[in-house]
């Protein structure tokens, strides 16, 4: 097996002798063909702006409390609310510690989801965070619009995503809008709406989580390998 470093810039139906197989440019100038495809791009995040967020994403600026509530637990956490699901968001974090939920003045939660505040102890701040302060990527605390400061030790929030590559797109594969952006549809194996092409990882589901990512690359692999056995069987 040859591997060769680079990044793949596009994706064609292959015009070559190989049966219902793609080809693939490199950055380099070089030209790679397969008969199937596994995309496994992952997705580019644009995060709320909001000076502090950027130096702070992945350490106190956080997307999911099943992959970094662990690390932040037993403190102050805030949700910057920025799509309407942050209301549900902020609903899982007390039980990673005390919450308080930043409408940011857009994404007021509705009756039943005020009512579950209350029993889950979360407070509701309405004026927009401005800024994040601190010696990133440590985080003291938001300041508001108005001036006040409130003190939290890490915010959650949910960036808008799109797959980080446009191969998929290039090559004719179908997407889906989730709540965060749009994302390849893939079958229950990966396979994607082109025949030949899989894909895995967070461009292809709309549920951002490591260990669900590696596990949709698994799933595509064998999709691929039994692929592959059927058409030598054939």
């Amino acid at each position: 097996m040859n591997i060769e470093h680079g990044h793949a810039v596009e994706a064609r139906v292959s015009d070559h002798a190989v049966s219902d197989g793609f080809t693939i440019d490199l950055s380099g100038g070089s030209e790679h063909r397969a008969r199937r495809l596994i995309l496994a791009t992952g997705v580019s995040d644009t995060l709320p702006s909001i000076p502090g967020m950027s130096e702070r994403w992945g350490e106190t600026v956080l997307h999911c409390p099943y992959c970094h509530g662990y690390e932040v637990r037993d403190v102050s956490l805030g949700v910057i609310a920025a799509q309407p699901m942050s209301a549900h968001q902020a609903l899982l974090i007390p039980d990673w510690g005390p919450t308080t939920y930043f409408t940011q003045g857009q994404f007021e939660p509705e009756t039943a989801e005020l009512d579950a505040f209350a029993a889950r102890g979360i407070i509701v701040e309405r004026t927009p965070v401005v800024e994040l302060i601190g010696d990133a990527p440590a985080l003291d605390g938001v300041r508001l619009a108005d001036g006040r400061f409130v003190e939290v030790a890490a915010v959650f929030t949910a960036p808008q995503t799109k797959p980080s590559s446009p191969l998929a797109e290039m090559l004719g594969c179908a997407h889906e809008d989730g709540p965060t952006g749009p994302y390849v549809k893939v079958d229950q194996w990966g396979a994607t709406s082109v025949p030949g092409v899989w894909a895995a990882g967070d461009a292809a589901t709309l549920m951002h989580n490591a260990t669900l990512a590696s596990a949709t690359g698994v799933l595509a692999g064998i999709g691929v390998h039994q692929a592959s056995v059927r058409a030598k069987a054939a």
